[in-house]
């Protein structure tokens, strides 16, 4: 009996050290990487970065943009989102650029989806319960999808509609990397 106790103990020893260092071996240093390294990036869902020594969420699964989450901040800051273009879109030189954010107003409505099920925009008029809700999501769905809307003219009705502008999914996988902290911008 005494030797399952200490072997079940030695196991979850060994897996809260396995689990700790996991995020650690699993960083990506942008510091050590050229720009076009890493607007090359392809993985299949989140990895933790780090530029300056700051930790970030980033999902590298689309090749045409990079998505930044800071949704678990170590300072009590507000969640927030950054997607730039790779060196993938288009002509192949907007690497880096910036494609909008939660604090942009470039569109007039942004929807967030995972796996279908709709999440309006989790980080516009932030509130802690929903925003848990859309995380708690995150942490089970497998693919998040962001839709991206404009104020245009209808030619037909003469009346400003919502209209698509584009939609942009990102694979879900490494969901752990959710609950890591990271540096939120101010």
């Amino acid at each position: 009996m005494n030797k399952h106790v200490i072997t079940l103990i030695l196991l979850i020893v060994s897996f809260s050290i396995f689990a700790q260092n996991i995020s650690k071996d699993s960083i990506i240093n942008f510091d050590e990487l050229s720009e076009n390294e890493i607007y090359n990036i392809q993985n299949e869902g989140w990895t933790l970065t780090s530029l300056h020594n700051k930790i970030s969420l980033t999902n590298f699964s689309n090749k045409d943009y990079i998505l930044f989450f800071s949704i678990h901040c170590k300072e009590s800051k507000m969640p927030s989102f950054l997607i730039e273009f790779t060196n993938n879109y288009r002509d192949g030189y907007r690497g880096g650029l910036d494609f909008t954010s939660s604090k942009s107003e470039r569109f007039k409505k942004i929807v967030f989806l995972i796996d279908e099920e709709m999440f309006e925009n989790p980080f516009k008029n932030y509130d802690k319960v929903t925003f848990e809700n859309f995380r708690t999501a995150l942490k089970k769905g497998t693919t998040l999808t962001i839709k991206f809307f404009d104020n245009e003219m209808n030619p037909d009705t003469g009346k400003k509609e919502l209209i698509l502008n584009r939609a942009i999914d990102f694979k879900l996988n490494n969901n752990h990397l959710l609950d890591e902290t990271v540096d939120c911008e101010k």
